[in-house]
């Protein structure tokens, strides 16, 4: 990464500052994960961090039915305790939290916003995304692990196609997003059917990630 410093020492900091704000937030939400992914059973292999977000690895996951759906829960809502902490201390410490900001105001605003975004974010209806996640653990408990997995991966392609069609008009990265979900909820269909056809186990019972 080129800092640039010909923008002035103050904005570079607080631009990096508001880089480790970010992926510290990211953290925060795949460690909350993977503490519930080990409290359920499962072993945590590490956590990947990339500039879409984060990944956190586990070498399978817990049997239960309603285990996935802990697991997938836990890091949006950490995230979005967090950012209900974070606005609630910067009320308190007399910061002006109203209306929602992400790059100006104080940091008690910024940060909260940034932790409510991230998990609102995250509970989107679209594998392999936590919500995508949620949506296909409920029917998971009443019909197959393949029949959930597709019901989930049909919802996913609509929200997938859909963010990707907003992102070409107005913001890239959205779009990229879009297309990692589509190729994300693809790829867990597949799992899907080639677990039904061999073992007749949950999807992803190799390594498996949590977004």
């Amino acid at each position: 990464m080129v800092v640039d410093w010909s923008m002035g020492e103050a904005t570079v900091v607080v631009g990096l500052a508001w880089i480790v704000a970010l992926f510290t937030s990211v953290v925060a939400h795949e460690i909350a994960h993977c503490i519930v992914a080990r409290r359920r059973g499962a072993r945590v292999l590490g956590i990947v961090l990339f500039p879409l977000g984060g990944l956190s690895r586990l070498d399978a996951m817990p049997k239960a039915p309603g285990d996935e759906l802990a697991v997938a829960i836990a890091g949006p809502l950490a995230s979005l305790a967090i950012g209900v902490l974070l606005l609630a201390a910067g009320l308190l410490a007399g910061a002006h939290v109203w209306t929602p900001t992400l790059f100006v105001g104080s940091w008690w605003a910024r940060s909260g916003w940034l932790n409510l975004l991230l998990g609102a974010f995250n509970l989107l209806p679209a594998l392999p995304m936590d919500g995508g996640r949620v949506i296909r653990a409920v029917p998971a408990r009443h019909r197959s692990n393949l029949d959930a997995t597709l019901l989930a991966g049909r919802i996913a392609r609509y929200t997938g196609v859909a963010m990707v069609a907003v992102g070409f008009l107005y913001d890239v990265w959205l779009g990229l997003i879009g297309i990692f979900v589509l190729m994300g909820a693809s790829a867990e269909e597949q799992a899907a059917r080639h677990s039904a056809r061999s073992e007749g186990h949950s999807a992803g019972r190799g390594i498996d990630s949590i977004g």
